[in-house]
């Protein structure tokens, strides 16, 4: 029993699958055709009832029929009856034909409850649509036309908006009402919503004030960064604030404002106005973001590449200025979605290898941006194929994300500016600090040594003060000393003077007596007077050079005759052998101007010195002559001559040449003669020597002359 059993369940198990099947299939067939009959039914009406269109919109996402007119001729009577009305399909949400230069008539009923107004406003929007023509039924079969979009002048639109708005009478019954679109270059996209007016004059207000809003808050970024540009003196401050007002320009064409506000009466540049705006954004955001990332710093190609679409943007901008907008619209779009991708990558490379995370919250502002953007751009060529809100409201999310998060991420940069700013002055501090202290501990440290170095000078004063007091007493004991010394000097010259004049005045009566003329007796009073005129001039000697002394340097100038002195002292030299003495005077003289006495004794002692070094048979020649404006005395003698180690130093005071030693002399006749010559502003020099004699020259400034006196 137990075994049939079982062999009962396995056999009714594939019965049961079967009639499952069966009953599947059976409701299939009932389905189906019930699924394709619903299809299959005409758009129904939309019925609007008083309370919609007030506080928002009435969407037509529902009940619309599209046709697709490929060649742009078709007119109201072709789609309305006949074999074309039979074309139209249901439209499931917007309109989204891409870039499509195609005519789309869109079909659509409405109807009103009793208590619902008549005068409806039909909204359209984006406002980039080239043609936008409504047919209204006007109840005797025909249809009530009214053409707008942006080629038509916003001046002459019925209802003033940005966007396009159809004033619309809706009757209670069902009417149908035609709508053609069409865009020649720009993506067709469309959505309509119905409003009444005094809803719409609401949602106007709040619509227009928003955007007001918005634009005021972007001139406030714009106005803070031209200020931290100014501040700060950081470039991209003035770059991001010429990037927000791009992003306001775009957003306000693609909204229709500028329009309405600068392109009321130019409809024909609005859609190429946009582009060129279009064009110059993207001008600006590609060279921001490849600034505020550093890509020439990162990646010199990465820069290359936006450098490329940088010049493609402003050769696109070119291009639409001079009216090929239409045409090149396509290839500005698709260049925008290929750049913004490329920079999306190349900032995850960034950010995943490179780990440059400071990028981070620019990062962020570019890739909500870019992600919505990038969608908005797949909604735009794809329709309703891609899920999710319209493109534009797509674009106006995108764009307030993607500025709130880049002001996020140009603050941060200015904290972090202020933040390195701030370590770089505590920086600066702590090294100034440091310097300061450094600065103090030197201060310190030379002011010690200055007091130490102070205190040594102060001793070292004092023990100058000491030796200078020293110094002025023995100076003082050797000037007493001198001055005895030439009062002694005065008194026994002037005590030799008498006796020698007695001895000279003995010696000369011995001559004149009768006794003279023995030649025993008349050869010692020679010797005799030659000793005392020696001693004579030694002591005129002495004390001419007492007179020379500084303190005692008081010159007597007269006008002196130098060929007469010399001819006196020639004629009346009291020195034996005078009569070799020969003079000569070649030319005219001037007369010196100078102290008589003293040149006399300087020419005196340079012709005792001729004489003496000469042999006794020698002349000794006295020549005159002027040279320029001084007087030139040459005495030339016939002596041995002098040494030439010696010839340096005859002028100096006692010294005596190694061929004077058989010579009587004190060396203080060439000394005393240049003393004099030099006082007087003129010189004696040793002109030449040999063994033929010397030259010995003295100089004297004549009378007139500019005087300057050497030093002695």
């Amino acid at each position: 029993m137990r075994l049939d059993a079982e062999h009962t369940r396995k056999h009714a198990r594939p019965s049961r699958a079967l009639a499952r099947c069966a009953c599947l299939l059976l409701a299939w067939a009932w389905l189906l055709p019930l699924l394709l009959w619903t299809l299959a039914l005409p758009a129904r009406a939309a019925v609007l009832s008083s309370a919609d269109g007030v506080d928002s919109s009435v969407a037509l996402s529902r009940g619309i029929e599209i046709l697709r007119d490929p060649t742009g001729d078709w007119r109201i009577e072709d789609v309305a009856t006949g074999a074309r009305a039979q074309g139209f399909e249901a439209l499931q949400g917007s309109v989204q034909e891409g870039f499509s230069r195609d005519a789309v008539w869109l079909r659509f009923s409405l109807s009103r409850t009793h208590d619902a107004p008549a005068r409806w406003l039909l909204r359209v929007r984006p406002p980039r649509i080239n043609e936008a023509t409504l047919y209204a039924p006007d109840g005797r079969g025909g249809f009530i036309e009214t053409a707008l979009g942006d080629r038509q002048a916003f001046a002459a639109r019925e209802i003033p908006d940005h966007n396009f708005v159809f004033p619309l009478e809706v009757a209670a019954e069902p009417a149908r009402y035609f709508l053609r679109l069409r865009n020649d270059g720009p993506s067709l996209r469309a959505e309509l919503d119905l409003w009444q007016p005094g809803g719409f004059e609401r949602a106007r207000t709040a619509d227009y004030t928003t955007f007001g809003v918005l634009l005021g808050a972007a001139a406030l970024v714009v106005c803070m960064n031209l200020i931290f540009w100014v501040w700060l003196r950081d470039g991209l401050y003035a770059h991001y604030a010429l990037y927000v007002f791009c992003i306001a320009a775009l957003s306000m064409n693609r909204q229709g404002f500028a329009a309405e506000w600068l392109l009321a009466t130019r409809p024909e540049r609005v859609a190429q106005t946009l582009l060129a705006v279009n064009c110059l954004f993207n001008v600006v955001g590609t060279a921001f973001m490849a600034r505020i990332f550093q890509f020439r710093r990162h990646w010199v190609p990465a820069a290359r590449v936006f450098d490329a679409v940088v010049v493609f943007n402003l050769a696109a901008f070119v291009l639409a200025v001079a009216g090929y907008h239409s045409a090149i619209a396509p290839w500005v779009s698709a260049g925008s979605a290929a750049s913004t991708l490329f920079g999306a990558l190349f900032v995850c490379y960034l950010l995943l290898v490179r780990r440059q995370f400071q990028y981070l919250l620019p990062a962020s502002a570019f890739a909500t941006g870019t992600v919505l953007g990038l969608y908005g751009l797949l909604k735009l060529w794809l329709g309703d194929r891609v899920p999710g809100a319209s493109p534009d409201r797509l674009y106006w999310l995108g764009s307030m994300a993607h500025l709130v998060l880049l002001n996020a991420a140009v603050a941060d940069r200015t904290r972090r500016a202020e933040r390195d700013y701030r370590a770089e002055r505590e920086r600066v501090l702590a090294v100034r600090l440091e310097a300061e202290q450094a600065l103090e501990s030197t201060v310190a440290r030379r002011t010690a040594e200055l007091a130490r170095t102070n205190a040594a000078l102060h001793e070292e004063i004092a023990a100058r003060t000491r030796l200078e007091a020293q110094l002025r007493q023995s100076l003082e004991v050797e000037r007493q000393a001198i001055a005895q010394q030439r009062e002694f000097v005065s008194m026994v010259s002037h005590e030799f003077r008498t006796p020698l004049t007695v001895i000279d005045g003995a010696a000369q009566s011995l001559d004149l007596s009768r006794l003279g003329t023995e030649p025993v007796l008349r050869q010692r009073t020679e010797r005799i007077r030659r000793a005392v005129q020696r001693l004579t001039m030694l002591i005129e000697n002495v004390l001419l050079a007492d007179r020379l002394q500084p303190e005692n340097r008081v010159l007597r100038v007269e006008d002196v005759d130098m060929a007469a002195l010399a001819r006196g002292l020639c004629d009346t030299f009291a020195m034996p052998g005078g009569s070799r003495l020969a003079l000569e005077v070649q030319g005219s003289l001037r007369p010196v101007r100078g102290d008589r006495a003293l040149i006399e004794i300087a020419l005196q002692n340079l012709m005792q010195n001729a004489l003496k070094y000469s042999p006794p048979e020698a002349p000794v020649r006295i020549v005159l002559r002027q040279a320029g404006d001084a007087v030139q005395v040459d005495v030339i003698d016939r002596g041995p001559g002098i040494a030439h180690d010696d010839a340096g130093r005859v002028f100096e005071k006692y010294f005596r040449a190694e061929t004077a030693t058989a010579v009587a002399g004190t060396g203080l006749g060439l000394h005393l003669a240049r003393e004099i010559a030099r006082r007087h502003g003129g010189d004696v020099t040793l002109q030449q020597t040999g063994e033929g004699g010397s030259t010995f020259r003295l100089e004297l400034p004549g009378a007139g002359a500019e005087r300057t006196p050497r030093a002695v």
